[in-house]
């Protein structure tokens, strides 16, 4: 008998789409390249660096696209685990916006700052600032450091005022240290705007809130060159202060149903780049049928369900975790058993780190494959 294995069911290159095996995680190329490209444009308008966060899609060969389609703008990371997956694949600019706590991250820090041309890291405290000196004294080089100052999400990040300057100033001393600038993460915004002209005003709030931050280091004598903000919702908000010169969106190549919802004056189904293709597998009465994916094919972290992609007549009402429960009580079609259904996912970073594999398409065709690199890698 001869041999089987699982790379005789996976997906190839120049399969049809309507080919592919369910659920299938797909990504639609010309769409993801319109967003980029019209991020790309805000930032040259406005004269901003755009580097891409890539915990949405934890895959190098996007990171590279990303660095490529933006100058050369560089990555943002969230874990060590992503920055090494990153660096070994060819990546050197890389900026991590996340804490390195801990004997065994500081050492891998100081490792990987050798292995790239740059990486910066985040800190927000005395300790932090301490932990990252002394580790950086041992391994003899020196840490290109962000401050995170916290402007309003509460979540981390040195309040403004005395004590991010006092923290400015300790990092300025520190031998091994250099400070680079502030991230200043305005993500409250959404959960506080509901419409363009709320985004555009709170934005430009928050964005005063740093530059005040900035006037206040810069007047004890230390130079803020860099000031990062913005997540995929508030960039194109908050990059229009000439305060900010980097913005750090990560999800704006796929876009998801939370953006989808929360902003559909600038995104609509079109932009919805990342879906997942399910088939029916039964359809049990005249209102109702189920699909091949559920909590484990589409993450339900946050309260949006995933939205059809290419109609409005059937709702996607309840999921377990391999079942989608959908409803079909305002649709004049009927349904059957082995019909193919597609959906925009509802949170698409954490949907994408369900899955392998994201299948890139182009005109129903599989034109790339891209592994989850990083996925898994939260140390």
């Amino acid at each position: 008998m001869p041999a089987w294995t699982t790379d005789e069911m996976a997906p190839a290159l120049y399969q049809p789409v309507e080919d592919l095996e369910t659920p299938a995680l797909l990504v639609d190329i010309d769409a993801m390249e319109r967003n980029i490209e019209e991020y790309v444009a805000f930032a040259d308008e406005n004269g901003v660096t755009l580097r891409s966060h890539i915990k949405t899609h934890k895959n190098a060969e996007l990171a590279a696209l990303e660095d490529e389609m933006t100058d050369g703008g560089g990555i943002c990371c969230q874990t060590l685990g992503e920055v090494e997956t990153m660096a070994r694949n060819g990546i050197d600019d890389i900026y991590l916006s996340y804490q390195v706590v801990g004997e065994q991250k500081l050492d891998r820090f100081c490792w990987l700052s050798q292995k790239v041309e740059r990486l910066a890291t985040t800190v927000d405290s005395a300790a932090t600032i301490d932990l990252l000196q002394d580790a950086a004294q041992d391994h003899d080089i020196t840490a290109d450091v962000i401050l995170e100052v916290d402007v309003g999400l509460h979540r981390t990040g040195v309040a403004p005022g005395s004590e991010a300057v006092a923290l400015a100033e300790r990092i300025d001393e520190a031998a091994n240290l250099e400070f680079d600038g502030i991230l200043a993460y305005e993500s409250h915004v959404k959960a506080e705007a509901e419409t363009k002209s709320e985004f555009d005003e709170l934005c430009r709030e928050t964005m005063e809130l740093a530059e005040d931050v900035v006037d206040d280091i810069e007047a004890a004598g230390i130079p803020v060159d860099e000031v990062k903000v913005g997540g995929t919702a508030t960039s194109r908000y908050s990059g229009k202060h000439p305060v900010v010169t980097e913005i750090n969106p990560g999800m704006y190549p796929f876009n998801d149903v939370g953006e989808l919802e929360l902003r559909p004056w600038e995104v609509s189904k079109d932009d919805c780049a990342a879906t997942v293709i399910t088939t029916v597998i039964s359809v049990p009465d005249d209102d109702r049928l189920v699909v091949d994916g559920g909590s484990k094919t589409f993450s339900l972290d946050k309260p949006q369900m995933p939205v059809p992609k290419n109609r409005d007549d059937i709702e996607y009402a309840n999921a377990s975790e391999e079942h989608g429960w959908i409803d079909t009580s305002n649709s004049d079609e009927s349904f059957a058993v082995g019909d193919r259904l597609e959906f925009i996912v509802p949170h698409v970073c954490t949907t994408i780190n369900l899955h392998d594999l994201i299948i890139g398409a182009r005109d129903d065709q599989v034109e790339e494959l891209w592994e989850v690199q990083a996925r898994g890698k939260v140390r």
